[in-house]
């Protein structure tokens, strides 16, 4: 039962037949270690696991593509978020998880446009209920004898009017009602530049960008704000455009006197200004502008420059 120069070990197996008889199995085990065949895979079994591999590669590639689509289909929602009333909600298909989170997304989705609706609704009747009495109460100011009474009573339903259409205002200035496409920021500047021109313009643009992809209305908003606001309070301004596969930066700076450090937390506060050199408008325009920065997951951060004047950064992430 040796195997030279091998030696493998032997199985044996003995059963009691009869008394004082035996039946005696041996085998031979080869050792872990050794292999009696050729240890070479046969062509035959290579070329069957390379028609497997190309027979179910595609196979396994078209499943794999077929419940990820749903996913860069919510994706792609989620980031846009169409708050169109006619747009149609998303098909819920793909495995029992996609389904469950797309159904969630629409229901949301049934939410905020009952939410959007039901807000114009408010501010409608708001805006027109209060304009009546207003509108009432200055014909009866005009009946007033005393003059300072009169001009004192006529300031106070300016000021309130002056409120309810800054509130009217800064909703609709904020409004998310845009669908989601690709702009054009850097003509979007160029043009706001070219307003402001003459024979020595006050707008300077520095660098430009690729077009962006968020809600056009908006953004001319927020950018229409900030540059307005250098212009007003610093005469001129300069823009400076840093685009970047991440993010896009623009910096609107102007040459003012800048604003004082303690005052620079309360700049976004809704009606507040700062002096009293400019009292016109209703100091909504940079809170609505960091509003919209913030809707398009970006930021909006001002700081006095060491110059002199004052720097307004907005960040734009590109996703």
């Amino acid at each position: 039962m040796t195997l030279e120069p091998i030696k493998p070990p032997v199985l044996v197996t003995q059963v009691e037949i009869a008394t004082g008889e035996w039946l005696y199995l041996a085998s031979l085990l080869p050792a872990p270690y050794v292999s009696l065949d050729d240890e070479s895979i046969p062509g035959q079994q290579i070329v069957f696991i390379l028609v497997m591999i190309g027979v179910l590669f595609p196979v396994l590639a078209w499943l794999v593509r077929r419940q990820t689509r749903p996913l860069h289909k919510l994706a792609r929602a989620a980031r846009d978020l169409p708050l169109d009333e006619h747009r149609s909600p998303l098909r819920e298909q793909g495995s029992a998880e996609i389904v469950a989170v797309t159904r969630g997304f629409n229901t949301m989705h049934r939410r905020l446009q009952s939410y959007i609706s039901d807000r114009d609704q408010l501010f409608r009747a708001i805006s027109h209920d209060l304009k009546t009495p207003i509108t009432r109460l200055r014909l009866r100011a005009d009946l007033i004898d005393d003059a300072d009474i009169r001009e004192r009573f006529e300031s106070d339903l300016q000021e309130l009017e002056l409120l309810v259409k800054g509130a009217l205002q800064g909703m609709k200035d904020t409004d998310i009602h845009e669908n989601v496409e690709l702009v054009d920021i850097d003509g979007m500047l160029r043009r706001m530049a070219e307003a402001y021109g003459g024979e020595s313009p006050r707008v300077v643009v520095e660098g430009n960008c690729a077009a962006y992809r968020g809600k056009p209305l908006a953004l001319k908003r927020c950018l229409g704000n900030l540059v307005d606001n250098a212009v007003k309070y610093g005469d001129s301004a300069t823009i400076s455009v840093e685009d970047s596969p991440e993010q896009l930066t623009i910096h609107v700076r102007d040459y003012g006197p800048g604003i004082p450090e303690a005052e620079l937390g309360r700049i976004f506060e809704p009606y507040y200004r700062l002096g009293q050199e400019h009292r016109r408008g209703h100091g909504l325009g940079l809170g609505i502008a960091r509003n919209i920065a913030q809707s398009h997951g970006g930021d909006l951060e001002i700081a006095n420059w060491p110059g002199g004047g004052l720097d307004v950064t907005l960040t734009l992430p590109r996703h």
